[in-house]
């Protein structure tokens, strides 16, 4: 803060953590910083473009509201939504087809390596070795994965190899701070120098030194660890409400990090969470709730006791 917040030249904790990131991250040769995820994925499919001259992306999750991947949405020109599709997640079959079928017209695969399932290693594989084929760049959006499943994301948990050709990270990179990367192979990311990236605000220095510091707890602490040991707790517990109170709870959804529950009816899961929140419970209604370094397995026990409470309410 002492040295100023914004400036005109990127900042000297730039070059720092991009870095500590390598370091802990070894696929990500070179970083380029944003604010958000959204940009940060387009950033990367941007690149992807540059590098093949190519114009058609495959995407399986969310990756943001800009235009390049929004295929059915209002106020997008049907010459940018022709240029998206969308690949079903843990499909072997059905995302070898799509990515055949549009070989040499295609410039990226951008996937959430973990959509509400984990995926198969023979999806992973698959997307590793298509994209491959067909001279394609393979992109993880691990913007909710990456410093929760591991450090490393995904790409560290199933060990995918080689890794993709670019990840973008974000969310927990700065621990809350507004900060997204996209990283990955160094010749891809030098492909920045011919076109143009930026971000308001892209020289803030807050977020960039709220990541270093961040980083640093998470390696010493154990950090990721930790969410998968308070997070198994949680998961477990959902099952037991769902099996507790199937009427009201459908199923579970997501992984011990990031999970969630499925109720009966729209007006059911709204019920529930006005209801636990007027108990101090914050619990979302839809992918996901993400447990933290801050709770522990009190924590875990108090939100599954009110969830218990509010569900027999109902």
């Amino acid at each position: 803060m002492a040295a100023g917040v914004v400036g005109p030249l990127p900042p000297v904790a730039e070059a720092t953590l991009a870095e500590a990131l390598a370091k802990s991250i070894p696929w990500l040769e070179r970083v380029r910083f944003l604010k958000t995820g959204a940009e940060a994925v387009a950033a990367a499919v941007r690149l992807a473009r540059v590098a093949t001259g190519r114009d058609a992306v495959l995407g399986c999750g969310y990756h943001g509201w800009l235009d390049w991947c929004q295929g059915a949405t209002e106020g997008v020109p049907a010459a940018v939504r022709g240029l998206f599709a969308e690949l079903p997640f843990n499909d072997v079959a059905g995302g070898r087809d799509l990515i055949r079928a549009r070989g040499p017209q295609l410039a990226a695969v951008v996937v959430e390596p973990v959509i509400v399932a984990e995926p198969t290693r023979e999806w992973l594989q698959m997307l590793r070795t298509e994209t491959a084929r067909a001279g394609a760049i393979l992109i993880f959006d691990e913007i909710k994965t990456a410093f929760r499943l591991s450090i490393g994301g995904a790409v560290a948990r199933y060990q995918v190899q080689p890794a993709p050709d670019l990840v973008v990270v974000g969310k927990a990179l700065a621990n809350g701070f507004p900060l997204a990367a996209v990283g990955g192979r160094a010749d891809l990311m030098e492909t920045a120098s011919r076109t143009w990236i930026s971000s308001t605000l892209a020289t803030e220095g807050v977020a960039l030194a709220a990541a270093q510091a961040t980083l640093e707890v998470f390696e010493r602490d154990h950090v990721c660890d930790h969410l998968h040991r308070v997070g198994t707790r949680l998961l477990h517990g959902l099952h037991e409400l769902q099996r507790a109170h199937p009427r009201v709870v459908t199923g579970v959804g997501g992984i011990a990090e990031m999970c969630f529950l499925h109720y009966a009816t729209e007006e059911l899961s709204r019920s529930v969470a006005s209801r636990a929140a007027q108990r101090g419970l914050l619990f979302k209604r839809t992918a996901y709730n993400f447990v933290s370094l801050a709770h522990d397995e009190g924590t875990v026990d108090r939100a599954l006791a009110m969830l218990h409470e509010t569900l027999g309410e109902i």
